[in-house]
C-alpha cells in the first residue's frame, strides 16, 4: 500500500493533457482553450448608442435642433447630419455620421418638432459605445489556457466565432460489475440491490462538464469482465471500473487487468474509505479500478479521478478547492490510515456527518466537502484546524 500523497503524485505523473480539438463554441462550456482565440471583428463594430435618446452634435448645446428622422438597432441613417440637426436613436443603433453625442430622452425638451438640449452635465461623446472599445479586430480575445465559462461563450459568439480549439474532452467509459445489481424500477429478488454507482459517477462527471461515452454493467463473470474492460481500453482515454477489485472468488477486475497487460502503477492506498483502489495504464489509456461500495466510489472519484481528468482537460486548477477550518466537534481516530470524512460547513467550522461507512450515501447527499485527516492524525479535538476539500457545485 502507498500513501495518499504518493498516489496523488503518481496520478499527476501519468495523467497528460489530451490533444487539441475543434468544437462548437455552444458546446465548449468547461473546456480549456488549446490556442488563442482571435477576434475576427472589432467589438462594437461601429459607434453604438448606449441608450434610447437623440444623436446630436455636442457643439449644438443650447441651440434649437431640428429632428430629421430616426434610426433603430440594425439600421444605418442614410445621410451625414449637419449642424442643427438631430436624429431619434435607439439602444444598440449605429450613431449617424456627423453626430458625436447621444443625449438621454429624459433630458430634452421638444417644441414644434425642434429639440432643445437641457442637460448641463452633458459631455461630448456621452452615451456612445465607441467602435472597438471592447476589442479590436485581430486582437487576442481569450488566451490559451482560458476556461470557457457562460460569459466566455457569450463573448466569443458576440464576435461571430462559431468554433474554437480546446483540449479534447476525455473519452470516458464506466464499467459497473456485480451480479447482484438491478436497475432502479426493476423488482428486487432476495439478495439483490439497486445499482447506483453509474448514476453517481455520471453525475459527478457532469458537474465538471464531462460525460461518459458509454456505461456498461456486467455480471461477475470472468470472461464478461475481461471483454468489457478490453473493449473499453481500446476506445477510451480513461476507464472507470467499479467493484471486483479485491481478491474474492468473484472479483475479476484485477485478474482481467493483468491478463490485458495493464501496467499496475499502484494498488491499495492507506486510506478510509476506498483502500482497494487500482490505478494503471495501457498505452495512453488510464484505468481506475474503484471499490464497489458507493461512498468509497465517490470519495475516490473526487480525490483521484477528478484531478486526473482535470489534467487531461488542460486545467491548472486540478484539485478540489481547499480550506483550513476548525472541527465543530471531537473525532476519534488512530494513526495509520488517512481518512476522508463527509462533512458540512457551518458557522465557519466543519461538521463530520453521521454515517461515514463506505456503503452509506445518505451522508454524501448532504455533504458539501470532504474532511481530510492524514495518516498521522489522531483524536481530533473541537476547534482543531483540519484540511477541507470543497465538493464541486456546492
Amino acid at each position: 500500500m502507498i500513501s495518499v500523497e504518493q498516489a496523488i503524485a503518481l496520478i499527476q505523473q501519468h495523467s497528460k493533457r489530451l490533444s487539441s480539438k475543434k468544437v462548437s463554441v455552444a458546446d465548449a462550456l468547461g473546456c480549456v482553450l488549446s490556442e488563442n482565440a482571435i477576434s475576427p471583428i472589432s467589438l462594437p463594430p461601429f459607434d453604438q448608442s448606449a441608450m434610447d435618446g437623440y444623436a446630436v452634435r455636442f457643439s449644438d448645446t443650447g441651440k434649437q435642433i431640428k429632428i430629421i428622422g430616426e434610426v433603430a438597432a440594425g439600421k444605418v441613417f442614410p445621410k451625414k447630419l449637419q449642424s442643427g440637426e438631430a436624429v431619434r436613436i435607439f439602444t444598440g443603433a449605429s450613431v449617424p455620421v456627423g453626430t458625436d453625442t447621444v443625449i438621454m430622452q429624459e433630458r430634452i425638451l421638444i417644441e414644434n418638432g425642434n429639440l432643445l438640449l437641457q442637460d448641463p452635465n452633458l459631455k461630448k461623446g456621452a452615451n456612445i459605445r465607441k467602435a472597438a472599445s471592447q476589442i479590436k479586430k485581430g486582437k487576442i480575445a481569450l488566451s490559451k489556457g482560458t476556461i470557457i465559462t457562460p460569459g466566455g461563450i457569450g463573448y466569443l459568439t458576440a464576435m461571430g466565432i462559431k468554433t474554437i480549439n480546446v483540449f479534447a474532452p476525455s473519452r470516458i467509459t464506466i464499467i459497473i460489475t456485480g451480479s447482484e445489481l438491478r436497475k432502479p424500477g426493476e423488482k428486487l429478488k432476495n439478495g439483490e440491490i439497486y445499482e447506483s454507482n453509474s448514476f453517481t459517477l455520471n453525475s459527478a462527471l457532469q458537474s465538471i462538464h464531462l460525460k461518459s461515452q458509454k456505461t456498461i454493467t456486467v455480471k461477475d463473470n470472468e470472461a464478461a469482465v475481461f471483454n468489457a474492460i478490453k473493449k473499453a481500453i481500446a476506445t477510451s482515454d480513461l476507464v472507470l471500473v467499479t467493484g471486483g477489485i479485491s481478491v474474492g472468488d468473484y472479483d475479476f477486475t484485477g485478474s482481467s487487468l493483468k491478463k490485458i497487460g495493464v501496467k499496475n502503477i499502484f494498488y491499495k492506498i492507506k486510506q478510509k474509505p476506498g483502500k482497494p483502489i487500482f490505478f494503471g495504464k495501457h498505452n495512453k489509456t488510464l484505468i481506475f479500478g474503484l471499490p464497489g461500495n458507493p461512498a468509497a466510489v465517490l470519495s475516490c472519484f473526487y480525490e483521484y479521478v477528478y484531478p486526473s481528468l482535470r489534467i487531461m482537460q488542460g486545467r491548472n486548477d486540478v484539485f478540489l478547492k481547499k480550506l483550513n477550518l476548525p472541527m465543530a466537534n471531537d473525532y476519534n481516530k488512530k494513526a495509520g490510515l488517512s481518512f476522508f470524512l463527509k462533512g458540512k460547513i457551518s458557522d465557519k467550522a466543519v461538521v463530520p456527518l453521521e454515517g461515514q461507512e463506505s456503503y452509506i450515501l445518505s451522508s454524501f447527499a448532504l455533504a458539501d466537502c470532504l474532511i481530510y485527516l492524514p495518516s498521522v492524525a489522531e483524536n481530533i479535538k473541537t476547534g482543531d484546524l483540519v484540511e477541507v476539500h470543497l465538493l464541486p457545485n456546492n
